[in-house]
């Protein structure tokens, strides 16, 4: 009897071995992954898809969006991430990773087209479906979330996830130099108006279908199948005790202090400075080649000295940013400067920093979900951050304070008081203990 059990244990054992990628096939699709990261930047570039950004808020502002809707717009992108959980419920029939981060790539990807459309809407209305269009992308593309990082996990050792994701983000971020130059670009040269939107969004959207295709190649465990989210485990994912939990408090917190600045840095330089979409992009692009050009040494830094404890010095150096923000002036010989030191601290080393304490933390079972979960809470976190923020707008809406240099608004008393909160963040993080992260 025993001879048989180990038969049956030799020959599933086998057949494992026989299924599982091996790492000649795992390095092919890290490759791909690289790839495929070039394609979703681009994409991401010119539509904003990825969580907005400076051209995707300039639309909303020409639509004829006010200063409480935009807060409404910062708000969407980290509620669409609060959902994402009951989302993927929906998605359990799904026992591959890959073929569910397909189907919401192309939902996201290539349909981002529509969303220059609502602008042909001849009435008041269309600012709101341009917002629940653009909710809907939010939903998809960040409900594809988790499972990206649990099938990454599986394609990348942890000892080295430090250096090849260091690399991968910065091909990405090298790439993102010259698309959204010439995203700002065809604004300008399109004058800003119905036909720049379209144009921008139709090369998203082209880029946005090779991306599919890229993700379609990449390689994918076959070991590593299961549904997608277990509402079982989720549950006891919640209950766990320890680093994950502290982690994810935390980080909670670090993320409320940031997302108090709303939408109101690129709204303040376009409606306040009257920056030009290439000056907008330019800045951008700076901040992009400084992220870029530091990821590499974030990922060596987090691998040698720990990326919890670097993550701890990028919190106190992130307070510094929305302190900038509050004294920022017109000058680019300002703005430069100020945009690379943004690039090193809130780009590289906090998305790097956490990411990785992230998957050092995360426990060894239901990966899927903790990651779900997490990404749930501390969008939900940025989400109440933005509603903050618009309610702060209207209640600072007719603050006028000169002092020296400066004028300050409702925006600059907004970075203030998040100046004030990350301070808390940063003491906070400095003096917790997570036992994994050492």
């Amino acid at each position: 009897m025993n001879e048989y059990i180990k038969l049956i244990f030799g020959l599933k054992s086998s057949i494992i071995n026989v299924c599982m990628l091996n790492e000649a096939q795992k390095a092919h699709a890290r490759k791909i992954s690289i790839i495929e990261g070039g394609m979703a930047t681009v994409w991401g570039a010119f539509t904003g898809g990825f969580g907005g950004n400076s051209y995707l808020v300039g639309f909303f502002l020409w639509l004829g969006a006010t200063p409480f809707m935009m807060s409404i717009y910062g708000a969407l992108i980290p509620l669409a991430s609060v959902l994402q959980p009951f989302s993927l419920m929906l998605a359990r029939t799904f026992t591959s990773k890959k073929r569910f981060i397909l189907l919401m790539a192309v939902l996201a990807r290539p349909a981002f087209l529509t969303l220059g459309l609502v602008a042909l809407i001849d009435s008041g209305v269309k600012i709101w479906i341009a917002l629940l269009l653009f909710f809907f992308f939010q939903i998809v593309t960040s409900s594809a979330g988790p499972a990206w990082q649990a099938w990454m996990s599986d394609l990348v050792d942890q000892n080295t996830k430090g250096r090849y994701f260091g690399l991968r983000n910065l091909v990405t971020g090298l790439i993102s130099v010259p698309s959204t130059l010439l995203a700002g670009y065809v604004l300008d040269l399109f004058g800003g108006g119905l036909w720049a939107f379209f144009a921008i969004f139709t090369i998203g959207s082209i880029f946005g279908a090779l991306d599919v295709y890229a993700l379609s190649v990449q390689d994918e465990d076959p070991t590593q199948k299961g549904n997608m989210i277990n509402p079982h485990v989720l549950i006891e994912v919640l209950k766990l005790k320890g680093d994950y939990r502290k982690f994810l408090i935390s980080y909670m917190f670090i993320t409320f202090t940031g997302a108090i600045l709303g939408p109101y840095t690129t709204v303040m330089m376009i409606n306040d400075f009257h920056y030009s979409y290439a000056t907008i992009g330019l800045l951008v692009v700076v901040s992009s080649i400084s992220a870029a050009l530091t990821q590499p040494l974030w990922g060596r830094w987090g691998d040698r000295y720990g990326h919890f404890r670097m993550l701890k010095i990028v919190a106190v150096l992130r307070a510094a940013l929305a302190l900038g923000w509050a004294l920022a002036i017109p000058s680019i010989l300002y703005m430069i400067p100020f945009q690379v030191f943004i690039g090193v601290v809130a780009t590289a080393g906090l998305g790097l920093m956490s990411f990785n304490t992230l998957l050092t933390v995360a426990p060894s079972f239901g990966k899927t979900e903790a990651f779900s979960l997490y990404s749930s809470l501390v969008n939900f976190a940025s989400f109440f951050g933005n509603i903050i923020a618009g309610l702060l707008v209207l209640i600072l809406a007719s603050v006028q304070m000169n002092f020296l240099f400066w004028t300050f608004n409702d925006y600059r008393v907004i970075f203030l008081i998040s100046f004030v909160l990350r301070i808390g963040a940063a003491y906070y993080i400095i003096h917790l203990h997570l036992d994994k992260a050492k």
